[in-house]
């Protein structure tokens, strides 16, 4: 007793944005071509047995087409021979299959983009498939010589496309179990997803022809090495037109789903976009302040903008490396107004160098500002034994010149809480 299985897509769930005009046509055309041979030898019968003949070309057609019409190997580049190889066919059940995974693959493909789109992509796909099979074989096996048709190279571009731009959405199988000797068959319908489906023939006919490549031979444009490098151009086909936003997924496509985008609300994603452009404001900003601050000539512009981008972006943070810089440069260059106001901001952010920006601030106070008890109150709340032998030195002198200037009659105009 012997079983067999059949795989018959015939439909799809994926929403459907252009009518498939292209499509149905290309399909049309294909089973046109095919059945154009038999068609006119029952008009205009010729000599012999006209049914024999007719029934010959469906079992085994491929044997008389024209060469120049198939895609050749060993007679030199003809890259046009991509796109009629990919109208003819071998016999009936090579066209009824092809049509079949074209009729699918079609729909999801030309629903997103319209059938002028489509069309280009198609005969693209077509084009190069042709020519780059030629060019590989004319290099690795210079001396092969045979003919390829089909439309599948070209139909696993549109698979490998599918798989890019619609990974989740399903396929119609129409599962068929036979059994011979005691003959019956029965009828299962299913679905499956479009990554699995295109994704299990894709994956296979690349790993086979990996190993048809390695093997003892060389380059053999076997049925799988035409599959995988339709496959292969259809991707990147797919990929540089999902890039290039020639196609609009609505986050279903691979990358949005890899990412869980399609799980996420439209405002959620609006909210991720308006915080990925804050972030790259910030960024910039930051570098501008950077860059003031290595030219070393400006520190008073560094501190602005810095002041600025915490007013406009809530995310905003300057690091405590470009903040001592600003403090550091300011008090340098005696820009003590605007010292005063980078120490107190630090100071009520509450940073690590707490210690070390008061007795800066108190050196300033004592100095040219000539606020003792200012001074006095900013060196309040250090921790005197946490300071570096160099550090209590520097406090011993701010707080005697600051008691110094007390004595001296210098009173304060303000105190402020830092």
């Amino acid at each position: 007793m012997h079983f067999d299985t059949m795989f018959i897509p015939c439909g799809t769930d994926a929403p459907l944005y252009h009518v498939p005009a292209m499509t149905i046509s290309l399909i049309v055309i294909n089973v046109g071509i095919f059945f154009a041979e038999p068609i006119q030898s029952a008009i205009a019968p010729q000599q012999g047995d006209q049914q024999t003949a007719i029934a010959e070309w469906i079992l085994d057609a491929g044997n008389h087409h024209p060469n120049a019409n198939m895609l050749q190997f060993g007679e030199g580049i003809k890259p046009w021979q991509g796109v009629t190889a990919s109208f003819l066919h071998a016999n009936f059940l090579h066209l009824i299959g092809n049509m079949l995974f074209l009729f699918v693959f079609g729909l999801i493909v030309e629903g997103k983009i319209g059938w002028w789109k489509f069309l280009l992509v198609y005969f693209g796909i077509a084009l190069v498939w042709g020519l780059l099979l030629q060019l590989i074989a004319m290099t690795f096996n210079p001396g092969f010589h045979a003919t390829a048709l089909g439309a599948s190279g070209v139909i696993f571009g549109l698979m490998a496309i599918a798989v890019i731009w619609a990974p989740l959405n399903n396929v119609e199988v129409m599962i068929v179990f036979q059994r011979f000797g005691n003959v019956s068959h029965s009828i299962e319908p299913v679905d499956v997803p479009v990554m699995a489906l295109a994704g299990f023939y894709l994956l296979f006919d690349i790993v086979m022809s990996i190993f048809i490549v390695q093997g003892r031979y060389g380059f053999v444009p076997y049925t799988c090495v035409l599959h995988a490098t339709g496959g292969l151009l259809g991707g990147a086909t797919g990929l540089w037109m999902l890039r290039s936003k020639l196609v609009d997924c609505e986050r279903y496509d691979a990358f949005s789903v890899w990412a869980g985008h399609h799980e996420k609300t439209r405002d959620q994603l609006n909210a991720e976009e308006l915080t990925n452009d804050e972030n790259k404001l910030v960024q910039q900003g930051l570098q501008q302040i950077r860059q003031i601050l290595d030219e070393a000539e400006n520190p008073q512009m560094a501190y602005r903008a810095h002041v600025s981008m915490a007013q406009k972006y809530a995310s905003w943070h300057l690091p405590e490396r470009e903040f001592l810089t600003i403090i550091k440069q300011l008090c340098d260059q005696q820009r003590d107004h605007d010292a005063l106001l980078a120490m107190e901001e630090y100071l009520k952010a509450n940073r690590p160098k707490q210690n070390q920006v008061r007795l800066k601030l108190a050196l300033l106070l004592t100095g040219p500002m000539q606020l003792p008890g200012q001074a006095l109150s900013t060196l309040l709340p250090i921790h005197y034994d946490n300071l570096s032998q160099k550090e209590q030195m520097l406090y011993k002198k701010i707080a005697a010149e600051a008691k110094a200037l007390q004595a001296a009659g210098v009173a304060d105009t303000c105190m402020d809480d830092w």
